[in-house]
């Protein structure tokens, strides 16, 4: 069975707080942590990346609708 922390969801708040801890970590016990500090780096860029794209999509569709096109076009 899986333990909490897999069941939870990736965030960007959780990430970000990851990434302090680690940073802590790495002024404590040196290099040992710096592999998954990257490792994180990485994943909230890429979640920020994907929340940008979703954000653009979402406005582009709002301006779509609020010109008139309707969701009949779409369908």
């Amino acid at each position: 069975m899986a333990n909490l922390a897999d069941r939870l969801p990736v965030t960007i708040e959780r990430l970000e707080r990851a990434l302090v801890l680690l940073a802590y970590f790495i002024e404590l016990d040196g290099d040992v942590h710096v592999p998954m500090y990257e490792k994180f780096e990485a994943e909230l860029a890429e979640l920020k990346t994907k929340e940008a794209i979703k954000y653009r999509a979402r406005k582009r569709l709002e301006c779509y609708l609020n010109e008139g096109g309707g969701l009949k076009a779409i369908r």
